[in-house]
């Protein structure tokens, strides 16, 4: 049947470099030339029914290459994509059993994969965006700052650490709130904001951090309190005379009463190795301890739960240790200070 075929079927063999469409081409010509079904299908390891199939193709086509495919599934179909915008809607990663208070990527991750569906967490961010969700945190200004004195600030505070950098500890002081519940950071929604229901107030277990940073060294000191008065602070200003025992400190510090304090100032007077400079008011974006604060919400509190406030200090205390000097200060650094000067 395929006689009048032979020579096309023996050029096409020849010329053909797809291997499994070469295969074909070969067999049909084997039966060109003769050969019975079985023997071909015994030699090209494939049922007759599949030799059959090619003689229809060639006979309707004159052709055996395999038929253009659709292409892989694509992972997060429109059915997936509608769970992911439901989810985000609905805000409440706790009710499928993860810990979290609003969808993250690594939430939504963590979700299919429980369910036994492994997506990347690019595949769902590009998803997100191309739905429309915007991935959102709220902005502080401080009107209430006065800019010529925080350029008079830093123009002095530079000044100061060119003249002592190597002959002064320098330190950027901080209090922070941290609670059981999470943190609310950044997260995904399809709406002008994120608003996550708040906790009721007696579920905020409460730890009050102190901290001080070095720049220069990538040192953090950090010490946590169930208060946050003068005794506290004059405690956490041990710790840090302790860690530099007998070195010359500066210390900046915000305008907080308690820095101020008459308790806080009997203990400088007596370690005059230390020297309490205050920060301009209203400036917390030059305090170098409020980047630390941020990095440390971002990597550990930030839509997070501790079972208590024990566990939250440990989690806090082994976050510090933990974090190498070269990534402190890639993070602690002056440039918010010198692009006052700019």
């Amino acid at each position: 049947m395929l006689e009048e075929d032979e020579q096309a079927l023996r050029e096409l063999a020849k010329s053909c470099r797809d291997a499994k469409e070469k295969m074909r081409y070969l067999a049909l010509h084997a039966l060109s030339i003769g050969q019975p079904v079985a023997l071909v299908a015994k030699i090209f390891c494939v049922d007759e029914s599949a030799i059959y199939r090619w003689v229809d193709q060639w006979q309707k086509e004159k052709n055996l290459a395999d038929k253009p495919r659709t292409g892989r599934p694509p992972i997060l179909d429109e059915k997936k994509k509608e769970e992911i915008k439901r989810l985000v809607a609905e805000k409440d990663p706790k009710e499928y059993g993860i810990n979290a208070s609003f969808w993250d990527t690594k939430e939504l991750q963590l979700y299919f994969k429980m369910k036994g569906i492994d997506i990347s967490r690019e595949a769902i961010r590009s998803a997100l965006k191309e739905m429309g969700a915007r991935y959102v945190k709220a902005q502080l200004v401080y009107p209430e700052a006065d800019e010529k004195l925080r350029r008079e600030f830093a123009k002095q505070f530079l000044k100061d650490l060119a003249s002592k950098k190597n002959s002064v500890v320098i330190l950027f002081q901080d209090e922070m709130a941290a609670y059981c519940s999470p943190r609310k950071g950044y997260g995904w929604t399809f709406e002008k904001r994120l608003d996550v229901v708040a906790p009721q107030r007696g579920g905020r277990k409460r730890l009050n951090c102190f901290g001080a940073v070095n720049p220069l060294k990538g040192e953090v000191i950090q010490m946590s309190s169930k208060e946050s008065k003068a005794p506290a602070l004059t405690k956490f200003l041990g710790k840090v005379n302790d860690k530099y025992l007998k070195k010359q400190i500066w210390i900046y510090m915000d305008n907080l009463p308690v820095h101020k304090s008459d308790l806080v100032k009997e203990f400088l007077e007596e370690h005059p190795n230390i020297e309490v400079r205050f920060l301009p008011p209203y400036s917390p974006d030059i305090n170098i301890q409020e980047q630390w604060w941020n990095h440390q919400r971002k990597k550990l509190l930030n839509n997070r739960c501790f079972g208590s406030t024990h566990q939250l200090a440990i989690n806090i205390s082994q976050f510090g240790r933990q974090t190498p000097p070269e990534e402190v200060m890639s993070i602690c650094n002056f440039s918010q200070i010198e692009n006052l000067l700019r």
